[in-house]
């Protein structure tokens, strides 16, 4: 078995029972493109099973190892935003204090 260590901004490509490992720092979301991944990081008490469409959300710091399973396997790692920052729209009055709205 080959481990090869990745720059964790880079898409994962992975033949059948290759294994890759990154070191994930703050907040990440893996998702999965193609293919089924057997995902393990450090400290975590479970392994994770993704397969194409699916994500994880990982917050912290670890060791994971990527491993294609059933054929190639496709992934990237991404961070997650801030928190406070959203895509989604806010309208101002949930965000003033009840009844504050009227005096703008």
């Amino acid at each position: 078995m080959t481990i090869s260590f990745t720059d964790p901004s880079l898409p994962g490509q992975l033949q059948e029972g290759q294994v890759q490992t990154r070191r994930l720092q703050g907040g990440v979301r893996i998702r999965v493109n193609s293919g089924l991944v057997w995902l393990t990081i450090a400290g975590c008490r479970e392994d994770i099973w993704l397969k194409a469409g699916r994500c994880f959300d990982f917050h912290g710091r670890g060791e994971a190892i990527f491993e294609a399973v059933n054929g190639a396997a496709e992934f990237t790692v991404t961070p997650l935003p801030p928190k406070g920052c959203s895509d989604d729209t806010v309208r101002i009055a949930k965000l003033l204090p009840h009844g504050l709205i009227r005096w703008f």
